[in-house]
């Protein structure tokens, strides 16, 4: 929400997901909230528009 219409690595989105005690949240965790996020936000989450993956990026 801080971010629109700018693309964030799954990497940089992974380094914010430290919690207090420095325990690191894993590539799977955020897969699951991104999921649940899309079933949220977006009308059809099969098709979201809002919260996107851009597999393209980084190559």
């Amino acid at each position: 929400m801080r971010n629109p219409n700018v693309v964030l690595k799954r990497e940089v989105i992974l380094d914010k997901l430290w919690d207090g005690s420095g325990n690191f949240i894993n590539d799977n965790t955020l897969s699951v909230y991104v999921r649940r996020l899309r079933s949220i936000l977006e009308d059809d989450a099969e098709n979201p528009e809002f919260l996107l993956t851009c597999t393209e990026i980084g190559l």
